[in-house]
């Protein structure tokens, strides 16, 4: 179970301190040194992941953890044994911490410790805000004040695999067309029109990919998290509680075959692109594809987001920040007054545009 470490100078709460491997008291700034392996092993650790998919809990090490479920949201989060009130970080929801259980959880392989530490992410969040383009006035005074920032660590699964993939499609090549048209002044004029001729083909392509990312949480959009993309998980280390001391960490919703099916939603975009380019020409039309997967292979890590959720005109929405690159990706309000004359001032535009091409083709 995350026990809340102590500082042995003042006994107050020790906390990671982001971007180091200590634990820092913020009472007396008393530091403690976390022990470091001489190098990660189960961090990058790959799993058969045939081996695992029918009796993965079952076979891997569980450690207790007190947790909370959120009454709004359903989010599952572990904290502290000390912490005393909080909010959910994804709704913003009082938690009611009584309700807290302990809980078996599948011990993760890796964590990604916080390197951005709150006061670059509500600075990050600030920046963000004021750079909306049509948002309200007043929601950059809201960043201003906002203060419920919360670190957490969110489950992702990560596949690698091998995918030979058979597909039928159509390449295009364009051709030109020139054609004699007459004007409104009975003029003849010549024009060039681009045309595609379609052929029909067939193909196999292989590809590899390593690291997938897929989010195992269903508290966060997965849009938003595939944003936070890229993160360096050659930064990951071997998973240790020290790195919790301070923050919130998610039990994974996803489980490992769902997961897997997610990572090959995102493993067709890639092998879309490979067909494509496997076809050539200058369209590409896919019309099947059939994919064989081996070799695959999986790992369960957490990575570092900070989390804040905000109120505006009644509406709940959600921001992310990296907490390695810090990245910000969230959810904004548009001004209705903003939007309307930006729309106005486009069609203006664009009848201008027309009156203006109308008086050259006549000219």
């Amino acid at each position: 179970m995350l026990v809340d470490v102590k500082c042995q100078s003042c006994a107050a709460d020790l906390t990671y301190e982001p971007g180091t491997t200590s634990l820092i008291c913020g009472h007396c700034s008393y530091e403690m040194e976390i022990e470091q392996p001489l190098q990660a092993t189960n961090a990058h650790v790959e799993f058969d992941l045939e081996s695992y998919l029918d009796n993965y809990e079952s076979c891997q090490e569980q450690i207790e953890a007190l947790t909370v479920a959120c009454d709004s949201c359903g989010a599952s989060t572990e904290f502290g044994t000390d912490v005393k009130a909080t909010h959910c970080a994804f709704c913003d929801t009082p938690l009611v911490l009584s309700r807290a259980e302990n809980k078996k959880r599948i011990k993760p392989q890796g964590i990604l410790p916080f390197k951005v530490n709150r006061e670059k992410a509500v600075g990050n969040f600030g920046s963000w805000v004021k750079g909306l383009w049509l948002a309200p006035n007043d929601l950059k005074n809201h960043a201003k004040n906002y203060e419920r920032f919360q670190g957490i660590y969110l489950p992702y699964w990560t596949y690698d695999c091998d995918v030979a993939t058979d597909y039928r499609g159509e390449r295009g090549t364009n051709y030109q067309v020139t054609k004699s048209v007459t004007n409104s002044e009975g003029k003849t004029e010549f024009k060039t029109e681009t045309k595609t001729r379609w052929k029909k083909v067939s193909g196999s392509v292989e590809t590899t990919f390593d690291d997938v990312l897929v989010p195992a949480t269903k508290s966060l959009k997965a849009k938003q998290l595939h944003k936070l993309e890229p993160w360096d998980l050659s930064r990951m280390v071997d998973y240790s509680d020290s790195y919790l001391q301070g923050y919130q960490a998610e039990t994974y919703q996803v489980d490992i075959k769902q997961g897997y099916s997610d990572a090959k939603d995102r493993m067709q975009f890639k092998i879309n692109e490979v067909i494509r380019e496997d076809i050539g020409g200058d369209k590409q039309s896919i019309s099947a594809t059939e994919s064989v997967y081996t070799n695959a292979t999986f790992k369960h890590l957490i990575l570092p987001v900070w989390v804040t959720s905000y109120r505006y005109k009644e509406k709940v929405y959600q921001v992310l920040v990296n907490a390695q690159t810090g990245e910000v990706q969230g959810d904004r309000p548009y001004c209705p007054i903003k939007v309307g004359l930006l729309t106005a001032f486009g069609v203006l535009v664009g009848v201008a545009i027309g009156l203006l091409k109308h008086k050259l083709e006549n000219s």
